[in-house]
């Protein structure tokens, strides 16, 4: 089969394999789309360590090919998606709670074993789950990061009516505001410096944009709620800088949501007296453990638009071309999906 695969850093190739040999308990699956994640171009970019050569991709759809002896509940032709992360179940971590995914030994399709940049992919039958036909198999595709959206706001907790701030208006943004509005938020802000971006976030029905090239997202969120800052700011964006705008968005007593992934080296500098006057939470969001069922029924409600984010969609062919565009930041790139 074909697939893609990175060699080291900036250094990605469309290379032959063997299709996967699966086990009784494993499933093997048509590759329909595959989403470029953040995650992916961390690893392109050497900003975080990954053994290779690496078939990288972890949000993916696509058709059952094969099923193992012992697998029940899935059957060849079914439409699916597959949950990426796959723990040992034996660690002190694993036998604290079922599943849990800050096992020890976790390996993650894409990550750590070969993923879905590929026309075949293997997964454990247990991670493995249906979609409805009203969902389209290109925005399946976003249901891992949306599931990884949900497990973040599980933790923080978004209450109904509660005033919202989203640093960031890529992919996570912009799912993340439209999921903060169906948990039932009364304003969202929605902070990038890029005007299609934003547009498209006022279009998917965030209440404010903010280009910050243009204007003080501080000043311009604390006008719009009597001058305190909002309960819930969201960082999506995966760097220091934009941790502090989001913090600097919170009023007292807020909360805030980690939720980009930064590299491994970089640093948010805090003065633990803000902290202390502010007596904010904070919150992160590692993976998405019990929330892939629940992101097909968002993603299938019809009450979240996936299509809008899917900006362009590259051959495996293209796939070193879409990541290098994807790197030097092309304009008018969102979600980037490579289908074989």
């Amino acid at each position: 089969m074909k697939a893609v695969a990175l060699f080291g850093v900036g250094d990605i190739r469309v290379i032959e394999k063997e299709v996967p040999k699966i086990g009784d308990k494993e499933v093997l699956i048509k590759v329909t789309a595959c989403g470029i994640c953040g995650t992916d171009i961390h690893f392109f970019k050497g900003e975080w360590p990954v053994k290779t050569p690496l078939v990288l991709g972890h949000e993916f759809s696509g058709v059952v090919e094969k099923v193992g002896s012992n697998v029940t509940n899935i059957k060849v032709g079914d439409r699916v998606v597959a949950e990426p992360n796959i723990p040992c179940g034996e660690c002190k971590y694993c036998r604290m709670s079922e599943r849990n995914f800050y096992c020890e030994n976790l390996e993650a399709t894409g990550v750590t074993i070969d993923g879905a940049f590929a026309e075949y992919v293997k997964v454990p039958a247990q991670n493995v789950y249906k979609i409805p036909d009203n969902l389209t198999l290109e925005e399946a595709a976003l249901i891992e990061p949306l599931a990884c959206i949900v497990r973040g706001l599980d933790n923080v907790g978004v209450k109904v009516g509660s005033s919202v701030a989203i640093v960031g208006a890529g992919p996570i943004g912009l799912l993340m505001a439209q999921v903060v509005n169906y948990y039932g938020a009364s304003k969202t802000f929605v902070v990038d410096m890029d005007e299609d971006r934003l547009k498209l976030a006022k279009e998917l029905g965030a209440t404010y944009t903010i280009n910050f090239k243009e204007q003080d997202p501080k000043s311009f969120v604390y006008e719009k709620t009597e001058g305190i800052g909002v309960d819930i700011s969201i960082e999506c964006v995966g760097s220091s800088a934009a941790i502090e705008t989001a913090f600097k968005l919170s009023r007292r007593g807020g909360k805030l949501l980690i939720f980009g992934v930064a590299p491994e080296h970089d640093l948010w500098q805090v003065k633990p007296f803000e902290l202390y006057d502010k007596e904010i939470s904070i919150f992160t969001s590692y993976r998405s453990p019990y929330t892939f069922q629940r992101a097909v029924e968002v993603a299938s409600s019809g009450k979240i638009k996936l299509k809008p984010i899917i900006s362009h969609i590259f051959s495996l062919d293209e796939a070193p071309k879409a990541f290098n565009e994807l790197t030097s930041r092309r304009r008018g790139m969102i979600k980037v999906l490579i289908k074989p």
